[in-house]
């Protein structure tokens, strides 16, 4: 990303998620009532003025298409894990590269117990603290801002300082980040998630075939995906291959691992009104434990 600035690529997945927030709730693929207010100006302006963003969507859509329903599907798959995970006790949520992401606030009840760590790029995260001070008046006593450049800092020190305990039961989210990291950065932050966390302790979080990372891949969205993001000066360092990915984590101490492709998503959640909304089949989704 760019020094000093937010991530653009959060402003565009927060753009995705307040659209869909038009619809009645009952047709909602995902329900994200704070995506709105986590607009940037840009946003705000299409927001305001209906034909230009709908223009504005079909060229997005005309460019990459099935972008917008695989970050549907991404948001949709996450917040039912998290749900579920919140049901079987975890104490901490951990949401790695936050942005704009509200699960801390509209999935986990406060007073209820779990601790919320937003980690982030600095820029991203004093942009998303000004936001939240708007809405609640202040930060929510059950959430801590944890400033992260995941390139160059210590992810176990800042959480440490911020109040983090390893022994408790934990849930990392990790969405839309690790295509944007050195294979290093990957490594050390799921060797953390396996090592400084209690046990049962999980991982979710969503990664592009490596086709998609080195340009091999030749559908229409991957390659304009790729080219957009370079430009936007943050591009996409890490992929895998699908045959790899099971073994990949289990050397990195996971045994109990869910992974599925959004064209699946299509299949259980894209009905009725929302038949005809395309999804691209390049994003993998990925609940992992520990034990």
């Amino acid at each position: 990303m760019i020094a000093g600035r937010p991530s653009r690529t959060s402003e565009g997945n927060t753009a995705v998620r307040a659209r869909e927030m038009r619809k009645p709730a009952a047709d909602r693929i995902c329900s994200d009532p704070f995506a709105p207010h986590f607009l940037s100006p840009f946003f705000l302006q299409l927001r305001r003025h209906p034909l230009i963003g709908k223009a504005y969507g079909w060229l997005v859509d005309r460019r990459c298409p099935g972008l917008r329903g695989g970050i549907l599907a991404r948001t949709r798959y996450i917040d039912e894990r998290t749900t579920a995970c919140l049901g079987k006790g975890i104490e901490q949520l951990i949401v790695l590269g936050a942005g704009n992401d509200s699960r801390g606030y509209r999935l986990v009840e406060p007073g209820g117990g779990v601790r919320v760590f937003e980690v982030d790029h600095p820029a991203t995260q004093a942009a998303k603290r000004e936001k939240v001070m708007e809405l609640f008046g202040g930060i929510p006593a059950h959430v801590t801002f944890v400033p992260v450049d995941f390139c160059r800092d210590d992810l176990r020190s800042r959480l440490r300082e911020a109040g983090y305990d390893r022994d408790r039961k934990s849930l990392f989210i990790w969405e839309g980040v690790i295509y944007y990291l050195t294979a290093a950065a990957v490594d050390d932050t799921l060797n953390f998630v396996a090592h400084c966390s209690g046990d049962g302790s999980s991982i979710i979080f969503d990664y592009f075939p490596l086709s998609v990372i080195d340009g091999t891949c030749k559908r229409k969205e991957s390659i304009n995906m790729r080219r957009r993001v370079a430009r936007m000066g943050e591009p996409f360092l890490f992929g895998i291959r699908d045959e790899e990915i099971g073994q990949f984590l289990r050397e990195r101490g996971f045994q109990h691992l869910e992974i599925i492709d959004s064209s699946a998503c299509k299949d259980a959640w894209f009905h009725g009104v929302n038949e005809a909304v395309k999804v691209t089949d390049i994003f993998r989704f990925v609940h992992a434990t520990h034990y």
